[in-house]
C-alpha cells in the first residue's frame, strides 16, 4: 500500500462518531475495513462512514480489496474546504436538522 495509514474497523456506528469525536481533528486519516454483506462479522457500512464523515468534516476517497470478505475505504480530514455534492448537502442537512453536525463539519462545507 502507497500510503502507511493505521487501518481500524469499526463494529458499530457509536464506535465511529466516538473515534471521531476524539480524532477529527488530531488525526491524519485511516483505512477503515468494510465487511462485505456477505460476511459474518459485524462492521458499519460505507453509508455509516459517509454521514459520520459529514459531519466531521472528513471524506471518504479510495476504495481498495482487502481480502474475501472486506475491503478498505480511505478515510481522511477533508483537504478541500466548501465543497460538497447534491448527495453530500443532503445529508449534511438532515444531519443538521437532528442536531448531528460538528462544528468542524459546518466549517469543512463552508457553512456556519
Amino acid at each position: 500500500m502507497p500510503d502507511q495509514l493505521e487501518r481500524r474497523s469499526f463494529a458499530t456506528v457509536d464506535e465511529l462518531w466516538d473515534w471521531l469525536a476524539t480524532h477529527h481533528e488530531s488525526h491524519p486519516g485511516l483505512w477503515v475495513v468494510l465487511e462485505k454483506v456477505t460476511s459474518t462479522k459485524q462492521s458499519i457500512g460505507f453509508h455509516d462512514l459517509l454521514e459520520a464523515g459529514i459531519a466531521f468534516g472528513w471524506s471518504e476517497s479510495t476504495r481498495r480489496a482487502n481480502n474475501e470478505t472486506s475491503y478498505l475505504q480511505k478515510f481522511t480530514p477533508r483537504k478541500t474546504r466548501g465543497t460538497a455534492s447534491a448527495r453530500n448537502t443532503a445529508i449534511a442537512d438532515r444531519l443538521e436538522a437532528a442536531g448531528r453536525m460538528t462544528a468542524a463539519g459546518r466549517a469543512a462545507l463552508g457553512r456556519k
